[in-house]
């Protein structure tokens, strides 16, 4: 008769029976349609299932929005970010009204007039570190 092995299960630590006591394990069935969709929004979420159900549970995402839409909304933000990020952006009260007046360089006379009083006005500023007499 040949030996065999006998079949042992593999002893737990007690750190991974506490951390399986404190992260149950859950399961569902879904029609292979809704998992084909559940796939897709987690995909465009750019989150892994569990993370995207905690956020669900917890009303950190709407549910009835699609994914995409967020996904789209982020990605044209982001694109705006960069085409505004080497923009030059002062802001100035108005004389009159006090509010915010923006100046911008995208502005037709940024380099003949606004630049130029800028840069007079601030021409005394200067870092600190630039200041010969600030590390005496």
């Amino acid at each position: 008769m040949p030996i065999t092995k006998k079949k042992t299960k593999r002893k737990e630590f007690p750190s991974q029976k506490t951390y399986r006591e404190n992260n149950p394990s859950i399961t569902f069935r879904l029609k292979k349609i809704d998992k084909e969709k559940l796939n897709e929004i987690i995909e465009e979420s750019g989150k892994p299932l569990s993370r995207w159900m905690t956020d669900f549970i917890h009303d950190r995402i709407v549910p009835y929005e699609e994914t995409s839409k967020f996904i789209k909304r982020i990605n044209a933000l982001e694109d705006r970010i960069e085409e505004i990020q080497d923009v030059e952006k002062f802001i100035v009260p108005c004389s009159i009204c006090g509010k915010p007046i923006f100046l911008s360089s995208t502005q037709g006379n940024w380099d003949e007039e606004i630049y130029p009083k800028l840069k007079e006005a601030f021409a005394k500023q200067y870092h600190l570190d630039c200041d010969p007499n600030f590390h005496k």
